[in-house]
């Protein structure tokens, strides 16, 4: 028997200072909306894989909305944290212990 979903509400905690200045910089006009380009541009800033963003990113908007709200947008933080910490990214690794995402402040110089 399956055990029973928690809903993504109530998995990531809301109050968290680093996730607020991260949402910040992608909704600076407090839009509630993550558009999927803002969203890639920073998520890419975690040196993660194209293949594991895509993964990141249907996880974190599961209805294909095309945007993130501000509790997806957190999901798909915790996730990043999930891939940089070697854990599998999955919606039931959401609630281990890790440590915070970390983004790149500025793109390397190529």
């Amino acid at each position: 028997m399956a055990a029973p979903l928690i809903p993504l509400s109530q998995q990531i905690p809301t109050g968290n200072s680093l996730y607020e200045s991260y949402y910040k910089q992608v909704d600076p006009a407090y839009t509630g909306r993550v558009g999927a380009s803002e969203a890639a541009l920073f998520l890419k800033k975690s040196g993660l894989s194209d293949i594991i963003l895509g993964k990141i990113w249907d996880l974190a908007d599961p209805e294909g909305k095309g945007f993130l709200d501000k509790q997806g947008f957190y999901v798909a933080l915790r996730l990043v944290a999930c891939a940089q910490s070697g854990h599998e990214v999955t919606l039931s690794n959401l609630n281990l212990s890790m440590p915070p995402p970390k983004f790149q402040t500025h793109p390397p110089m190529i």
